[in-house]
């Protein structure tokens, strides 16, 4: 993609598109105007390339690089405030009217309605490039699914909004999950054969979505489906990509699955004209000390195990004494160096995956090396375990040390494995009921749709 230099702020209402920020010179695009109709955003390859970077941009939100981490991973049993207070996340007593729970669910519909929109913009017009068409189309599915993925794993069943009509999508009854699930496949499915299969189109810079991102969600969703042999096809098929995808080595604050279009980056987000994240800026950290602890930091990784000592930092007390471990993956605060990105899919991921897949599909020697790849990273030895269930409990482990404080992973990893009550249940700061494993519906959203029905226990 043609490297343009001058910045654009365009502003399109809500109705049609939500305001686009340049940020990266692979997002960048010249707008003719600050104010355009649909027929006109989609008239040009230009401006329907700013259209689909807007999609992307509206991941630049609270949910996207801060929530996803936080406020899942204490309703899990992995995170918790470093301050010693509680809240009604890390007691598992979210409310209705939890204005971060409702930013969550709107700020995911946001990104679903600029999806939708460009991909009615584009099957509506006459103007565009074919090829460039079919590819702007794919990336809108692909982060279409991507955010029903969420959706559906945190409130369960969801309004499937699939139009920007607000006819049809104003009073939209939830659909049940399965449907969800088989919306998010179909999306994924069609998306993988248009999308691109390197990054050639996007100065190499990994902030949008390939044929191996849509491969990789697809993985993740067929694992937590139960299809195994599908979860391992699609994870081998982005493994096998070992001219664009390898394994981090040799961790480090400056060598990191984290820092911007390393070699195990699938996908990431990009930011405002800055170098920083905002994990590493603002969610993780608190001055000098920190806002988040693990729980079970002290105890959850094996002696020497280099991701406790290149992932989190020890928090000592005023007399000197270790108060906790905390997370701090994302190393950038405000300096230039490294120049780090939200990593939304990441190579590691696919390795444990397939590993699962294949102790439920009795590949067990197939697993082990999977499983030997995330520990041998980690300066681990290899697992000698060949008992099915030994063999399931070690990846639950290595996903627990491998995505602590990531993307929600604990949460949904509970919650799909059905150890969430037996796990939560036992905490004693946590007031757990099994209908906590969704969150509630947000008032607002009651509100404005009667068709909807709160979640149980809300």
């Amino acid at each position: 993609m043609k490297n343009i230099s001058t910045k654009y702020i365009a502003a399109f209402s809500f109705s049609i598109l939500l305001g686009l920020t340049s940020c990266d010179s692979a997002l960048e695009v010249d707008l003719p105007s600050n104010q355009l109709s649909s027929e006109t955003v989609y008239a040009s390859d230009a401006t329907t390339e700013a259209a689909v970077n807007g999609i992307y941009q509206s991941m630049v939100a609270g949910f996207y690089y801060n929530h996803i981490h936080s406020i899942l991973g204490q309703t899990s049993d992995e995170l918790i405030l470093a301050s010693g207070l509680t809240n009604t996340a890390n007691t598992n007593e979210l409310v209705e009217t939890d204005g971060t729970v409702g930013s969550m669910w709107t700020e995911l519909y946001k990104t679903i309605y600029n999806a939708n929109n460009v991909i009615e913009g584009i099957t509506k017009s006459t103007s565009l490039t074919p090829a460039k068409s079919r590819q702007w189309i794919a990336e809108a599915k692909f982060l279409r699914a991507y955010s029903y993925f969420y959706l559906t794993n945190i409130w369960g069943n969801v309004p499937l909004v699939l139009t920007t009509n607000i006819d049809v999508s104003a009073l939209l009854p939830q659909s049940p999950q399965d449907v969800v699930y088989t919306q998010i496949i179909k999306d994924l499915t069609e998306a993988s054969q248009d999308l691109p299969t390197n990054y050639d189109n996007y100065d190499n810079e990994r902030i949008r979505a390939t044929k191996w991102a849509s491969e990789t969600l697809l993985a993740r969703v067929n694992l937590y489906l139960g299809r195994w042999n599908e979860a391992a096809n699609h994870a081998t098929a982005v493994i096998n990509e070992t001219a664009t995808y390898n394994m981090i080595t040799g961790l480090s604050a400056t060598n990191s699955p984290f820092i911007a279009d390393n070699n195990e980056s699938i996908l990431q987000i990009p930011y405002f004209n800055v170098q920083y994240t905002y994990e590493g800026s603002s969610v993780f950290v608190n001055a000098n000390t920190a806002t988040f602890l693990l729980r079970n930091g002290s105890t959850l990784f094996e002696t020497d195990d280099a991701r406790k000592i290149n992932w989190t930092r020890n928090i000592t007390g005023t007399q000197g004494n270790l108060s906790g471990v905390a997370p701090t993956k994302y190393k950038n605060r405000f300096g230039s160096s490294p120049i780090e990105r939200s990593t939304v899919l990441r190579l590691a991921e696919l390795f444990l995956i397939r590993a699962e897949a294949r102790v439920q599909s009795n590949d067990i020697t197939g697993a082990q090396q999977d499983i030997n790849v995330i520990r041998n990273r980690a300066l681990l030895g290899n697992t000698t375990l060949t008992n099915q269930t030994q063999l399931l409990d070690l990846i639950a482990l290595e996903r627990q040390r491998e995505f602590f404080a990531e993307n929600g992973h604990r949460w949904l990893d509970l919650k799909r494995t059905g150890k969430i009550d037996a796990t939560l249940s036992v905490l004693t700061d946590k007031i757990w009921a099994s209908t906590d494993a969704l969150y509630p519906i947000p008032e607002t959203a009651l509100r404005s749709n009667p068709f909807l029905k709160q979640n149980s226990g809300y």
